[in-house]
This record gives C-alpha cells, structure tokens and sequence, in this order.
C-alpha cells in the first residue's frame, strides 16, 4: 500500500485493527453504526473525545498506538 501511495494512488481501506490503521493511514474516517463521527490524521482520532466515547465508553482513555 505504501507503495501505491508514493506513485501518487489513492488507497481506501475497511479495518476494524486500529492499531494497524493508525499506523499505515494518512487519514482516517471513523464510522459508528454507519454514520460518519470522525475524520483527520491519526493523532485527531486517537485523541477525539467522540471516538473515545464510542469505541471506549465515557470515562476511558484511549491507549491506541
């Protein structure tokens, strides 16, 4: 993949291993229930408080690396 993205291709990906993602993507769109609840680099995500809230519940921490 990184590959494609030096020769300037586009790659869309579906995975549900966030530590994969966070260290292969650009940036992540974050779907919950099919709808769209976050979009940015990888720092944005791990650190929004509605992606913590959905995938962790209220009160966690993410500890996404």
């Amino acid at each position: 993949m990184k590959k494609m993205v030096a020769n300037g291709i586009t790659v869309c990906t579906i995975e549900h291993k966030m530590h994969m993602i966070m260290n292969i993507a650009d940036k992540i769109m974050v779907l919950d229930r099919g709808r769209k609840i976050a979009e940015g680099t990888p720092d944005m995500i791990k650190n929004d408080p509605v992606v913590i809230e959905a995938y962790l519940g209220g009160d966690a921490v993410a500890q996404i690396n």
